[in-house]
This record gives structure tokens, sequence and C-alpha cells, in this order.
């Protein structure tokens, strides 16, 4: 039997109400994956580590409280992790969840996700995304590194004139077939440069 694939998807978070509970490295992690997304971001957990103390004093728009979660506090949320380590809190808040119809991750628990992180490789214009259906992050992690030694980071900018090249190639060549052949030796060199096969 064939095992079931998910549909991968970039969400706009921009204005979404985002819930996170827990104040560990887990929370951390999902934090630093939600920067520049425009999210407004509530964390409450009885705890918070260091490290996440230290990321929030950077960012005083994002709202978080020390004290245990309730039910209550899932109400009008848009998403939620639940990043407690606990399997049992993520059931019983997960089973809320699903209830009100709001999705959750539960970080390392993937019986009770209705969804999962990717490892994104982050370029400007252009995004990878890997996932392991929250399996094994190590493998996502060590295909980002992977994939971040062929495409440094530093070549985002070239991706993005691409893009402005081929809003302008519209003007300039509006032939479609002349224009679609001139994209294509664009991608080619792209493919040559950085995708071929090592010997």
């Amino acid at each position: 039997m064939k095992s079931i694939k998910k549909y991968p998807a970039f969400i706009d978070l921009s204005g979404r109400n985002v819930l996170i509970a827990g104040g560990g490295n887990a929370c951390l992690e999902k934090l630093l994956g939600l920067e520049n997304t425009q999210a407004k971001i509530h964390i409450i957990s009885i705890y918070f580590k260091e490290p996440v103390l230290e990321y929030l004093k950077h960012h005083p728009e994002i709202k978080f409280e020390e004290r245990a979660l309730e039910e209550e506090d899932l109400s009008d949320r848009d998403l939620i992790f639940l990043a407690t380590s606990d399997s049992e809190t993520n059931a019983k808040f997960r089973t809320v969840a699903k209830k009100l119809r709001i999705w959750v991750n539960s970080v390392d628990d993937p019986k009770h996700c209705d969804f999962f992180s990717a490892s994104v490789i982050d370029l400007g214009p252009v995004q990878f995304s890997i996932s392991t259906d929250g399996r094994f992050a190590g493998v996502s992690s060590a295909l980002r590194k992977l994939l971040e030694e062929v495409i440094p980071e530093s070549d985002a900018d070239l991706f993005e004139i691409l893009f402005q090249m081929r809003k302008k190639l519209k003007t300039i060549l509006p032939d479609i077939e002349e224009r679609r052949l001139a994209l294509k030796k664009i991608i080619k060199d792209l493919e040559t440069t950085y995708f071929r096969k090592q010997n």
C-alpha cells in the first residue's frame, strides 16, 4: 500500500494569529521559521529558556506569557504549534483545536500533527522546502545544508534579477515563442552552472 502524500504549500501568515505553546528549543526553532512572515505571534509556556527570552528581547512585537496553557487559549487562532515535548498534552490540545477547526503542528510528535514544518532554504524570491513528514528532521537539515552549498545565499540577488529580466522580456520580446526560447536558454545556463552532474 502506498503511503499518503502530503500537499506542499507556502502559507501567507501576514496578520494571522499564531500560537506557540512551550518556551524551549522547539519554540525558538519555530520563531526562527516564522521570522519575516508578519504573523501575530503569541507564546504561552510555564517556563522560557534563556535563548528564547534573548530572542524575545529583540522582538517586542511578540506577545508571551509565563503560565500553563488553557483550552480557551486556542480560540481565534489561525495556526497552532505545540512545542511542549509532552505527547499527552499535545493530544489533549490537538483534540480541542480540531473541534475549533484549527490546524496544529506538534513538534517531534507526528501522530498529533495536521501539518509538518519544512526545512527551508531562503534565497529571497526563491525558496526550497524539504520535509520528512516529521519523521527525521536530521535528514531535512542535511539536505538543506547540501543545497545551501550548491546555491549559496549570496546568489539571492541573481534570482531577483532573473525575475526582473523575465518581466522586461514581455516588453522587449512580445512574441511568446521568441520569449520562451530566450527564457529556456537562461534556465539551461542555470542548470549547467548549478545542477550539472558531478563526475
